[in-house]
């Protein structure tokens, strides 16, 4: 059941068009991201949201309501702000109180509703601390302790986890889940980073420069991407543009200038002869030190040598050579014997990856291309 929707909303600061006629709705009880680099317009859509930014056309619609002109204290809308923005002089009783005693709610009402979401946050005991004797992730549920005391029917988390160190992030995200489980109500949650919206996300709407470029579940933004800019967004990737040849049934031949031809499932139906471009995920592939038996017919396999080896742990970035192409290709640490001879630098190697396991882009963008460039090392 939608709970929210944007209606062609578009906001500009002078001549920058930072959200331009962008519309889409939000289920009831979901965890919704808002992805996106910096200045793509998350943020100040957030703010649109929440009442604490006018937008110069279209309508925020909660609930069957339109709330676009209505005040950020009149709407069942509460935001968690990136600072947390707590009253350092109060308590943290008082900061949990605060919008219960603005609103006029007896002191009785109260006493009892408090220490409920002191609990929910996991925070019981620390009722008479300042915010200046809490820990990041402490202050952060303060802040959500005070956000949800008054029962919104959306809770906005404006990049919540920034100011945690990794560790902190990484258990925060699992608590921020078992917290959403527990109160039932829709999340929107903005972040520029990639895992921490997958890691939460039910959905996830992409931005770039003002305008969603595309919105999925996790699985469907990292596995099926329309765009060059979401495939690298969303994790990291190899791009190839070729030419389809050699039809057959649901699959076809691309021929690849200064590379070796690759069997791939068309699952755009394209024609024989259309330039495509496509994705193949560093994970979908595997290396091998000698070349391997081919047993399956759709099973691609390529020689080249080794350019760059990084170990991250659970697993190894390998950087591959072949032909003209460089290639990013990641080995999971499945088991890891210390007296086996690893692949090392300037090694010949062989690579295979699944025909079904490359993916046609609908849309492949030039000006990505300082984007796509980067490699992506966590």
């Amino acid at each position: 059941m939608e709970i929210l929707r944007f209606e062609n909303i578009t906001k500009k600061y002078g001549q920058n068009t930072v959200l331009e006629d962008v519309s889409f709705s939000i289920n009831a009880g979901e965890v919704f991201s808002l992805l996106g680099p910096s200045g793509c317009g998350k943020t100040t859509l957030l703010r649109i949201c929440g009442g604490f930014e006018p937008c110069d056309s279209g309508r925020v619609i909660l609930d069957g309501v339109d709330i676009t002109d209505q005040p950020p204290n009149e709407r069942a809308v509460r935001t968690v702000f990136q600072n947390y923005a707590l009253f350092p002089h109060m308590t943290v009783w008082d900061n949990v109180a605060f919008g219960l005693k603005a609103t006029g709610v007896d002191p009785k009402t109260i006493k009892e509703e408090v220490p409920k979401y002191l609990e929910l946050v996991q925070l019981s005991g620390f009722e008479n601390r300042k915010p200046g004797q809490l820990s990041g992730g402490q202050r952060q549920r303060v802040a959500i302790a005070r956000a949800l005391i008054n029962k919104p029917k959306v809770l906005l988390l404006d990049e919540p986890l920034a100011a945690l160190d990794l560790k902190l992030r990484q258990r925060m995200l699992i608590e921020l889940d078992t917290l959403h489980d527990n109160v039932g109500i829709t999340f929107i949650f903005v972040t520029h980073d990639q895992l921490e919206a997958m890691s939460i996300s039910d959905h996830i709407a992409v931005l770039k420069s003002g305008k969603i470029k595309q919105i999925g579940t996790p699985t469907e933004l990292y596995e099926a991407p329309k765009s060059s800019f979401v495939a690298a967004f969303i994790g990291d990737t190899n791009f190839f543009e070729g030419t389809v040849t050699n039809l057959d049934g649901d699959y076809c031949d691309l021929q690849i200038e200064d590379f070796p031809l690759l069997h791939l499932y068309n699952d755009k139906n394209v024609k024989e002869g259309a330039l495509v471009h496509i994705s193949i995920r560093p994970e979908k592939f595997s290396v091998y030190a000698t070349k391997p038996e081919k047993t399956n017919p759709k099973t691609n396999l390529l020689f080249g040598k080794v350019e760059e080896v990084i170990y991250l742990g659970a697993h190894t970035r390998y950087w591959i050579r072949v032909q003209d192409w460089r290639i990013s290709v990641i080995k999971q640490h499945y088991g890891y014997a210390l007296d086996e001879r690893s692949i090392k630098w300037g090694d010949p190697v062989w690579l295979s990856f699944e025909a079904d396991n490359a993916y046609m882009l609908d849309q492949y963008l030039e000006d990505d291309e300082e984007l796509l460039a980067l490699p992506d090392l966590d």
